[in-house]
């Protein structure tokens, strides 16, 4: 009798290590599931929301303009930089760099300086020409020079400012209409006294508020 006991006994702690075996063996099936699928859960997070095409997209524009530094401002390549360093370390920095406006093809950010379309010239004659000195303070006979500048130009301007001979020369007012800043349209003259004689201007350069005129005599 106490031989039968004592197998049922056995068998019966046989069955019980038997069933604490068989849960650790599933848990350790599924450990091993979770860890072949982790991977790839983490990669597709790396990424989201935006899906890896249109992320890996933007990192290739940043690339590029970090490789070609010199073709950008110095802050658009820092700043693709800084986010080809932690967008996928940080959610905040994926979504600033999805959302920035960074791209090697944006005009903004190049470094090249367009250079400023020239304005149409503006079109005006000028001649000099002499006359006896209406100034009760020269001698009778002295001779004054006169430059004469009439506008042939379609669009008014404003003449704000002449300089003659680089400033070599100088000029008076000529009457009250011609004082600076004179507003100047097709055909109008203003009139200047000259402070040197004639046949020594060699140059004028007037100032408008359309950009500068030269003038050659």
């Amino acid at each position: 009798m106490k031989k039968i006991l004592s197998i049922v006994m056995l068998s019966s702690l046989l069955m019980a290590c038997n069933q604490n075996n068989q849960p650790t063996q599933k848990s350790t099936t599924d450990q091993a599931s979770s860890s072949s699928n982790a991977p790839a859960q983490n990669e597709q997070s790396k990424y989201a929301p935006y899906s890896k095409d249109e992320v890996e997209a933007k990192v290739q524009a940043l690339t590029q303009i970090v490789e070609n530094d010199t073709e950008y401002l110095p802050a658009a390549v820092k700043q693709a930089q800084s986010f080809l360093e932690s967008w996928d370390k940080y959610p905040e920095a994926l979504k600033s760099m999805m959302e920035s406006d960074l791209d090697p093809n944006n005009a903004e950010y190049s470094n090249h300086i367009p250079m400023e379309m020239e304005q149409p010239s503006l079109s005006v004659r000028a001649q000099i020409t002499s006359r006896e000195s209406q100034s009760a303070f020269n001698v009778q006979g002295a001779i004054e020079y006169i430059l004469e500048i009439q506008s042939t130009n379609d669009q008014p301007f404003v003449l704000q400012g002449m300089s003659i001979n680089r400033g070599r020369c100088g000029y008076y007012t000529a009457d009250f209409h011609s004082k600076m800043p004179v507003q100047m349209s097709y055909s109008s003259t203003v009139s200047y006294l000259l402070k040197c004689r004639g046949d020594q201007v060699l140059e004028a350069e007037l100032t408008t508020d359309q950009g500068n005129v030269s003038l050659s005599f």
